[in-house]
């Protein structure tokens, strides 16, 4: 079965949310978006489908600010994923966040691509998408 373009959105904030939606779907024409609330939320969608490919999504946008589970809790437990689902899931980490302790330790993270701040705009995944 041929894997369609999915994005998973993990962000707790539904304005956020709303926000990310109304751009990857007038900017980028995406329609498969899957809405996660939580970091957790996310793994166990990941975990439930690691062996359907076709059910993963091929670009994950992580807000890095969550409660419970931040983005780096996140990256910390997707780390633990075999490789060929952390290969199949590219991970873009949005943030208004300003810590540059955190910040620095998303961009240097091995399973993310880069970091955008938050909101996105039409032009934010250009490099990406």
């Amino acid at each position: 079965m041929e894997r369609k373009n999915r994005i998973m959105v993990v962000d707790d904030n539904l304005i956020d949310q709303m926000i990310t939606v109304r751009v990857l779907k007038t900017s980028y024409a995406e329609e498969e978006i899957i809405l996660m609330e939580s970091a957790a939320q996310a793994l166990a969608y990941l975990n439930e489908n690691i062996n359907k490919p076709e059910l993963l999504p091929n670009l994950i946008l992580l807000d890095l600010d969550m409660p419970i589970m931040n983005g780096i809790g996140f990256l910390n437990k997707f780390n633990q994923f075999a490789d060929g689902l952390k290969d199949a899931c590219r991970i873009v980490v949005l943030t208004a966040s300003d810590v540059l302790s955190d910040i620095e330790q998303m961009r240097s993270h091995p399973n993310v691509l880069t970091l955008i701040p938050k909101p996105l705009n039409k032009y934010s995944l250009n490099p990406v998408i």
